[in-house]
């Protein structure tokens, strides 16, 4: 009886211990969290296309859906879209395998410029698709840096920085934009940084514009001078948007070189690193006050990318190379050698190009007054204060000092 009781109860301890860690196994498995993977990236193309470039919109949306099964499975490529259109409302979607799949569709109009909507649109899109890394690229008409006192005012002046949206669902440029201070604290108050910010819209790639994004991504892509109204290659350019490279903006700028920049006519375009802004501030106050003892530049033969037009209907030449203006005013500088290094720190790849598109009345230029050259042409601009700017009104001389640039470079209080 002892030897079967023993038996008995070393059997009790081993089926005990069994079901303790068939019990500890089970709770274990359930207890795990089920985590969803973070993608890798994340994309957003940021569509305000309810102006004059409506109708190139859907032809741009079909190829970045094409695109998008080129991006790889661990990636999301999500477009907010807004078009000058009287039966669709503002929606979200995700391209995937070469579908535009609806995620959210608006039951009201609304101005894509305006910024409460803008950060309530890319919060909602973090939220929803969450990645290691974001990118941001922003589609529709700029005028670079140009501000003006009301962040979404209601002219018809190119003096507002980005994202025209005129309200009604027409194709007409008059409507409301958003400064780029103001784009930027939209975008310091989304969860997460972007890894790069592309501006498929004209001069975009100003240095005071890139300065005041500089705490809100890594990388900024843009073109200094007009962009052409049907915009980015996006079938070639987008599956690059999510190369891991720690040098992927050279693939980008490769890529763009090998299908828009031929040397005598192309797009002129640009990466600034925005790590090496703080930088670049710090060599340009020194040699700003020796460009500051010129007031000659509409009579020089300088590369510039394009006009400056005021609300009351003045125009002066704008969007100058800063290379070019180091060249001629400052080429003895003892500070020269200094700013060109951190020039090249801060543009890592350009394209330049000795013509580019300027169709628009309103940015037509005269090639024949400067010398374009891989020399002279650095693939961003620069403002410095001229007499011929006092005839604008918003005046630039003025309204350079709200921005933080200004301030860095000696050129506000």
């Amino acid at each position: 009886m002892r030897i079967f009781a023993e038996k008995n109860k070393n059997m009790k301890y081993l089926l005990t211990a069994f079901c303790a860690l068939l019990l500890f196994s089970c709770s274990k498995d359930d207890d795990k969290p089920t985590t969803p993977q973070l993608a890798s990236r994340t994309v957003i193309i940021y569509i305000s296309g309810e102006n004059s470039l409506s109708n190139f919109a859907p032809g741009d949306l079909s190829e970045m859906a094409e695109a998008s099964t080129d991006i790889g499975d661990n990636n999301h490529l999500v477009v907010f879209y807004d078009n000058a259109s009287k039966t669709e409302k503002p929606y979200i979607a995700e391209l995937k395998n070469g579908e535009v799949i609806k995620d959210k569709e608006y039951e009201e109009d609304f101005y894509a410029s305006d910024p409460d909507r803008m950060r309530e649109v890319l919060t909602y899109i973090m939220h929803r698709w969450s990645s290691k890394s974001y990118g941001i690229d922003l589609w529709g008409h700029a005028s670079g840096w140009l501000i003006t006192s009301d962040t979404i005012a209601t002219t018809k002046a190119a003096t507002r920085a980005y994202g025209i949206d005129n309200g009604n669902n027409t194709t007409s440029d008059r409507g409301k934009w958003i400064n780029i201070p103001t784009l930027a604290k939209v975008f310091s108050q989304l969860p997460s940084k972007f890894l790069f910010v592309v501006g498929d819209c004209c001069f975009f790639q100003c240095v005071e514009s890139a300065y005041e994004l500089k705490d809100c991504t890594d990388y900024v892509f843009g073109c200094p001078s007009e962009v052409p109204g049907y915009g980015g290659a996006y079938k070639a350019i987008i599956p690059l948007f999510f190369n891991q490279s720690a040098t992927f903006y050279n693939d980008i700028i490769d890529m763009c070189r090998e299908m828009i920049g031929n040397e005598d006519f192309g797009v002129p375009m640009s990466v600034i690193r925005t790590s090496a802004l703080d930088r670049f501030a710090a060599a340009t106050a020194k040699i700003m006050p020796e460009l500051l003892r010129y007031d000659d530049f509409a009579g020089k033969r300088l590369v510039y990318y394009g006009i400056y037009m005021g609300d009351n209907g003045k125009r002066a030449k704008g969007y100058y190379d800063p290379k070019n203006i180091v060249l001629e005013y400052a080429a003895d500088s003892p500070y020269r050698q200094e700013w060109e290094d951190a020039l090249n720190a801060l543009v890592p790849n350009r394209i330049w190009c000795k013509k580019w598109l300027a169709s628009h009345e309103d940015y037509g230029l005269d090639f024949s007054l400067f010398d374009a050259s891989e020399e002279t042409c650095s693939g961003i601009s620069m403002f410095v204060p001229q007499p011929m700017y006092e005839s604008l009104s918003p005046n630039p001389n003025e309204t350079i000092k709200q921005m933080k640039w200004a301030k860095a470079v000696g050129l506000a209080d």
